[in-house]
């Protein structure tokens, strides 16, 4: 096992012209064979002359010095702090790196509260690549949640009866207008939360119960909104309305690109005319998960697909923030008689529902789509209620003419 030390230390030939010096912890840890050593700042500086390194304290700089009792204060908290995660490695018979310790004492005040090491240990994730930018926000939501139930909570407060109690705190919350949260928004926060108490759970510090980890929190799919053919056409229309100002018809465009390709949003802002491999492809590797996991797909651009583009710089659509491309999506439907709620997901919903309408083929979709999983194509496959209508008129037919149904009253 490894031994440990620590000791006041100075860099003589860093003395300032005042006689001041900045205050270090000297690290020391040894196994057999191997000597690790590293230098923890201080943040404090004091007379090189007014330092006794023996008792590893400072001493008066002149009689009744006010701030000397502060400073070494200090020098013994962070000494302390030092030594007790040391401590806890060698109950756990675990090495201690000097690399490890500059992590641990990092953390060290944040593990005291479970918000503030969510909020540390988030932007590490995000600096190492383990999480994508957009997992970054969707954490970052789930944050603002629990510090909004809970700014002081411990991780000795974590348990079930704490997870029950957020969930049906979350349950309760409303949104701006009044409304209350979706199932699957808390079903994110508390998957978010439970991908965050596994990683806390790998630290040397933290202890997070099993039965928090697996607390149960089952999907609940929703049906998902699409546009049916004659809502597109009507929206199609609307290019040739004077009444759009030029965002909404900027949004318009290449909302209906996306329904007729399938792009997501995240592609759609960053979509340039060299993604164009050739007249009838679109080449590029997809925003989603690119930093982790790159994936690139050819998508074909079918005709009524291409009518829709214009763009400027390279880019192939000049479009607006993000709020205010939803928003616009919102009075577009109202000026086509659509009575659903548009966001810009729907038109990638509106696509599958296109390709298994006219090809009702689920593994090119698939493809399409850039999809890993066929389970996750399979809720983008929707069938419209008037197409089930008419394929059940088929089973009519004959039986209509044989039995006369129709006189049957």
């Amino acid at each position: 096992m490894f031994k440990f030390s620590t000791k006041l230390h100075v860099y003589k030939h860093r003395i300032k012209k005042d006689g001041l010096v900045s205050l270090y912890l000297q690290v020391y840890i040894s196994v057999p064979g191997n000597t690790d050593r590293d230098y923890f700042p201080l943040n404090l500086e004091w007379p090189m002359a007014n330092i006794d390194f023996e008792q590893n304290r400072v001493k008066d700089r002149y009689r009744k010095d006010p701030d000397t009792n502060d400073y070494n204060m200090i020098i013994m908290s962070q000494r302390a702090k030092l030594n007790e995660v040391a401590k806890i490695y060698r109950l756990s018979n675990r090495q201690l790196t000097t690399d490890t310790l500059r992590r641990e004492l990092f953390y060290y005040d944040s593990f005291r509260s479970v918000v503030g090491f969510f909020k540390k240990r988030r932007k590490e994730l995000l600096k190492l690549k383990v999480i994508s930018e957009q997992t970054w926000k969707n954490y970052g939501s789930t944050i603002q949640a629990l510090e909004e139930f809970n700014p002081m909570l411990r991780w000795d407060q974590v348990n079930v009866k704490f997870m029950y109690e957020f969930r049906a705190w979350l349950k309760k919350k409303t949104k701006k207008g009044g409304k209350t949260v979706g199932h699957n928004t808390v079903w994110t926060r508390i998957k978010d939360l439970k991908s965050f108490f596994r990683v806390a759970n790998e630290e040397i510090q933290v202890y997070v119960p099993s039965e928090v980890l697996d607390f149960p929190n089952p999907y609940q799919e929703s049906e998902s909104t699409y546009l049916n053919k004659g809502e597109i056409i009507r929206l199609i229309q609307q290019l040739d309305v004077d009444v759009l100002n030029p965002t909404q018809f900027n949004v318009l465009k290449a909302f209906l690109f996306c329904c007729f390709s399938g792009i997501r949003i995240s592609d759609l802002y960053n979509s340039k005319y060299s993604w164009m491999y050739s007249e009838n492809f679109l080449k590029f590797t997809m925003q989603k998960n690119s930093e982790r996991k790159p994936k690139t797909i050819t998508i074909p651009l079918i005709p009524i697909a291409k009518i829709f583009i214009q763009g400027a710089g390279g880019s192939l659509f000049e479009l607006p923030t993000m709020q205010e491309y939803n928003r616009s999506l919102k009075d577009l439907a109202g000026f086509a008689r659509i009575d659903k709620v548009i966001s810009s997901h729907v038109a990638r919903h509106t696509f599958g529902y296109l390709i298994m309408k006219y090809v009702g083929d689920i593994y090119l979709l698939k493809k399409l789509l850039g999809h890993s999983k066929i389970a996750t194509t399979e809720k983008y496959a929707h069938v419209d209620d008037e197409d089930n209508y008419e394929k059940a008129l088929q089973i009519q037919g004959d039986f209509e003419q044989l039995y006369k149904i129709k006189n049957f009253h």
